[in-house]
């Protein structure tokens, strides 16, 4: 009997000091993580938290237009001043100008198909805006029957007024 109560007493002790362990080993990460220095200094801001998802609806719902060619149906989610830097390192300012020049280019494709690999929702702590992070691949077919492929990672402002205000836009070829 003294063997019995003997191992259930040893066995509540590592157990007990597991659980501890546990427990210590989650605050310290919490504290390294607080405590990191960054090598370089963060000019806008390194605090997010994860945003409201309309906003991912709202740039895939402009993304949808594009693929239909109806950007136009998009044109009042866009703030007056919106600036928008094309893969190309060319910035346009101006929701018509952009809606202009977007719909110009898509009237030159026959059709357009979109995968969107991810989105992820963006609320910098102490601003009053959102953005919007997207990675996805873009199928072309133009009109010639040719096809073209981009893969394309942008990045969404949008203001307090939840109209976009600024994107940048990145893009590679897949090989």
């Amino acid at each position: 009997m003294k063997k019995i109560i003997s191992l259930l007493l040893l066995t509540t002790i590592i157990i007990s000091s597991c659980k501890q362990e546990e427990k210590k080993e989650t605050n310290d990460k919490k504290e390294t993580t607080a405590s990191v220095t960054l090598p370089y200094p963060i000019l806008y801001s390194s605090e997010f938290e994860i945003g409201d998802k309309k906003f991912a609806k709202l740039v895939l719902d402009i993304w949808k237009d594009y693929d239909n060619n109806t950007i136009k149906n998009s044109a009042a989610l866009f703030a007056d001043t919106t600036r928008f830097y094309d893969a190309s390192g060319r910035m346009v300012k101006g929701k018509d100008s952009i809606i202009s020049i977007i719909d110009t280019y898509r009237n030159s494709i026959a059709s357009v198909k979109e995968d969107v690999s991810a989105i992820v929702v963006l609320k910098p702590k102490g601003k009053d805006e959102t953005w919007v992070c997207v990675w996805g691949k873009e199928v072309d077919a133009m009109k010639d029957g040719k096809k073209d492929s981009v893969f394309l990672q942008e990045s969404w402002m949008f203001n307090k007024d939840e109209k976009v205000a600024n994107i940048y836009q990145y893009a590679t070829k897949p090989k």
